[in-house]
């Protein structure tokens, strides 16, 4: 893709040509537009990629899907095993075959799934097998089992009560099978309507950029161009830092208007950050005596794939971007640089949802940890001085002011990583760009021109929406994001850094 400057010229800028006119044609051309802005490091990649949902959005302005977490809900034991209290049995231990009571918790929040002739594990490493799963009281049920191997000691309350599998005997009756399912997980989020525009007059009618792509030129007004690209921007900060306007169904709380916009203000989706804030979050700290500095060590970051890797689809195999500041870079590499397996001139690749192989530029570096890839990519919002106060930052002094001497170094929004699993399940990204439009209609990015007394296309034109000496240009998006598997992801961040 090239792009140069040109002066206007009514004979080569003509209506045919034109970026707008062939985007109204073509939405399809608004993913190459966006390669324009490479900076824009979220936006850039999910369409490079081709992580748009496959779903189409149009009779509403939500986005829901389901997500299968893990097929049995986490059992707890609910009061203490008092060996003491097992009658029959010497006070310090059960035996093999033993007969003992256990109780399990029973709520909305966490239903007991454990049947009889299940066989299950104890917190302390002891396995019993359920003759039988009793009635639920007082959010409790009362399991009767019999000991699969000795506990010599009382088994505290509160613990882990993990189901291994069932055993039955030979002609056993169907009867006797116990039944158990876990529903899949629902999910939601919500379009955002975002828009801008610019006004052009005959100052800067004459200024024209070409774009021009396999063998295609199309062309659009430089001022056009400029603000464009901080539309992108608000696009890529909104797409990161979003918060839902929705006010959220709290179980208990009888939250009125659940489920609607706050009043008086639009509908909002939620970003990255606040879709992953409650998944997985590590901290790490800044170096003793070295401000600016961070103890982010290899470990630390091994620690957390591994974290991951327990929830994402696969236990390996699975590709991470690492999206972080330029401090986050710096701190990465130096805990990772025995793990670097490509930098600076050599292009990264990564998999699209279809599984092909796609070169996404020298921005972005790669690493392999414990069976996963690991690519980095500069993320330049968290860099941003206007969106992360510097610490030591007070009413009286600028933020600018803050970071007077240390540059990014004290901006500590610079040190965070967000990891994102963005593989793919049968050509379904986890992490997917998601746009209001169906049968033709596409609202990803729309961009059309107002003409007033300056008609960008035809100068002789007798019609003109406005007598105002100019015409504008408008953009707008109705899209969101959305993070399918929120718990395969995660955040490590510097200590004392809000998200």
């Amino acid at each position: 893709m090239k792009i140069y400057g040109a002066k206007y010229s009514a004979e080569h800028n003509t209506e045919d040509n034109s970026l707008v006119a062939n985007l109204l044609k073509y939405p399809e051309i608004a993913k190459k537009v966006v390669e324009l802005y490479p900076r824009y490091t979220t936006t850039y990649l999910l369409e490079k990629l081709g992580f748009g949902a496959g779903e189409k959005v149009l009779g509403d302005n939500s986005f829901e899907w389901k997500m299968m977490g893990r097929y049995r809900a986490q059992q707890l034991q609910g009061a203490d095993l008092d060996i003491s209290e097992e009658a029959g049995f010497s006070t310090d231990k059960i035996p093999v075959g033993g007969a003992f009571e256990l109780s399990i918790d029973d709520t909305t929040a966490n239903p007991c799934m454990i049947n009889a002739n299940d066989i299950i594990r104890l917190a302390d490493g002891s396995q019993a097998h359920v003759t039988s799963a009793g009635v639920s009281g007082s959010s409790l049920v009362v399991l009767t089992c019999k000991a699969l191997s000795v506990i010599t000691a009382n088994v505290l309350g509160g613990g882990i009560v993990g189901v291994i599998g069932n055993a039955f005997g030979e002609g056993s009756d169907g009867a006797d099978v116990g039944e158990g399912y876990s529903y899949p997980e629902t999910r939601k989020n919500w379009l955002t309507i975002s828009r801008k525009k610019l006004v052009i007059d005959a100052r800067d009618l004459t200024d024209v950029t070409w774009v021009e792509h396999n063998g295609h030129r199309l062309w659009f007004f430089t001022k056009e161009q400029q603000t464009e690209a901080q539309f992108m921007y608000d696009l890529e900060v909104m797409r990161w830092f979003g918060r839902t306007s929705i006010v959220q169904y709290t179980e208990g709380a009888g939250v009125s208007g659940a489920g609607a916009p706050v009043t008086g203000i639009p509908l909002i989706g939620d970003g990255i950050l606040a879709q992953i804030a409650d998944a997985n979050v590590l901290t790490y700290n800044e170096a003793t005596g070295s401000a600016g500095d961070f103890d982010l060590s290899e470990d630390v970051i091994l620690d957390f794939i591994g974290q991951l890797s327990l929830n994402a689809e696969n236990a390996t195999g699975n590709e991470y971007v690492v999206f972080t500041g330029t401090q986050g870079k710096i701190q990465f590499h130096k805990a990772m640089k025995d793990l670097l397996v490509s930098t600076g001139s050599d292009s990264s690749i990564l998999v699209d949802k279809f599984g092909q192989d796609v070169s996404v530029g020298a921005n972005f570096s790669s690493y392999f940890a414990l069976g996963n890839k690991i690519t980095v990519a500069h993320c330049p919002v968290f860099d941003d001085p206007n969106i992360a106060t510097a610490p030591g930052y007070t009413s009286t002094a600028s933020s600018a002011a803050a970071i007077t001497g240390t540059g990014f170094n004290s901006l500590k929004l610079s040190a965070l990583m967000v990891f994102l699993d963005m593989g793919s399940t049968q050509g379904v990204a986890n992490v997917e760009l998601i746009t209001k439009g169906a049968e033709g209609i596409n609202r990803n990015f729309v961009k059309k021109y107002v003409p007033g007394m300056i008609n960008p296309y035809d100068s002789k034109s007798m019609m003109a929406a406005s007598g105002d000496d100019k015409f504008e240009v408008h953009w707008l998006t109705q899209s969101g994001i959305i993070v399918r598997n929120p718990l395969s992801c995660g955040i490590l961040k510097p200590t004392g850094l809000t998200v």
